[in-house]
């Protein structure tokens, strides 16, 4: 059985359409890590509540409340609850989807933990969120710099969204400004450094 220092998380923290999912579909499909998005327990809070039609905002919004009443690491500590319970052999997970500064600081708690900051343009980012057209994402440049600004952490409170000051507390960032070639062949750099591969 695997022992809870066998264990290796690899944080991902990055701005809204930076390439987060990009960096974890390549750490699952090329080294095997088990995914999870912090986003997931947001979604099923969404669902707990009944809301049928939700935003980013509305997203944004129950992420904070659950800051607020269980802890500003409350995301990361049940992903990590649900990583644990679900797959007792493996031992290679990787989290997205982290917002929060004590969402960092759990992280990097657990004995075997990296944080990987991702960052592209705005208007790269804004390019890529119209490409891919999810249905709770902004549709103007208006409205996109609105929830970026407050991601970033612009204006929020300690229980919300602090993307910006995440990335401070990065053991690495990659920038992912080219094509999706240049992202990769630097995601494999770094992660056959990290894994020491």
């Amino acid at each position: 059985m695997t022992s809870k220092k066998d264990l290796f998380y690899i944080g991902i923290v990055g701005q809204i359409a930076s390439g987060k999912g990009i960096l974890v579909d390549y750490l699952v499909k090329k080294y095997g890590f088990i995914p999870f998005s912090l986003s997931t327990i947001v979604h099923e809070e969404v669902k707990k509540r009944k809301i049928t039609n939700f935003n980013r905002q509305t997203l944004q919004n129950i992420g904070d409340d659950l800051r607020e009443k269980y802890g500003r690491d409350i995301l990361a500590r049940r992903a990590v609850e649900k990583l644990q319970s679900s797959y007792k052999s493996k031992k290679f997970f990787v989290i997205e989807g982290i917002r929060n500064q004590k969402e960092v600081a759990y992280l990097k708690s657990l004995p075997n933990s990296v944080i990987i900051g991702v960052k592209a343009k705005r208007e790269e980012r804004f390019r890529r969120l119209l490409t891919r057209q999810k249905p709770w994402d902004p549709k103007t440049w208006e409205e996109f710099l609105v929830i970026d600004r407050r991601d970033l952490g612009i204006g929020q409170k300690q229980s919300g969204q602090q993307v910006g000051k995440c990335l401070v507390y990065c053991d690495y960032v990659l920038l992912n400004n080219k094509d999706l070639e240049d992202f990769q062949r630097k995601a494999d750099k770094l992660i056959k450094r990290i894994l020491k591969l």
